[in-house]
């Protein structure tokens, strides 16, 4: 399945941009995010194990992501969810007149006889992008 979803940002690609690239910042962005431990990151790829907390439990992914600066990042996770036999996905980032606009495509597969709506992702990809809008424009 795929999904996509966009947002505007009032904010200089440079700024949007460098708050999705810095993984180890998104602890202050996302509230759900419990952990990043970074195995690998030279700017251009990163590796890293990320924790979130989902109701009463928690659960980490594995990520591997390769990022083109002011332009895109995409990722695919060695690990995903729980549910998910497959998670891979891009940002885009097209500058418009005064705003950034950021484009989040997933692709994934939920595991077999799992009958989960996909409709839980597109709410998590919605509230990840609102929470990266209110913080760059707010607090970056």
């Amino acid at each position: 399945m795929k999904i996509v979803k966009e947002i505007l940002i009032r904010a200089s690609i440079e700024k949007v941009y460098s708050a999705y690239v810095d993984i180890r910042g998104w602890k202050k962005v996302l509230d759900d995010v419990v952990d990043v431990h970074v195995d690998y990151d030279d700017g251009i790829h990163q590796e890293f194990n990320m924790t979130v907390q989902r109701g009463t439990s928690q659960e980490t992914v594995h990520s591997v992501r390769f990022c083109y600066p002011y332009y895109a990042i995409e990722m695919f996770q060695t690990k995903p969810p729980p549910l998910f036999k497959s998670m891979s996905g891009v940002w885009k980032f097209i500058p418009q007149k005064n705003d950034v606009l950021v484009e989040a495509t997933r692709e994934f597969e939920i595991k077999k006889d799992i009958n989960v709506d996909s409709s839980i992702l597109e709410k998590f990809l919605e509230k990840n992008l609102s929470s990266f809008k209110k913080w760059i424009e707010n607090c970056a």
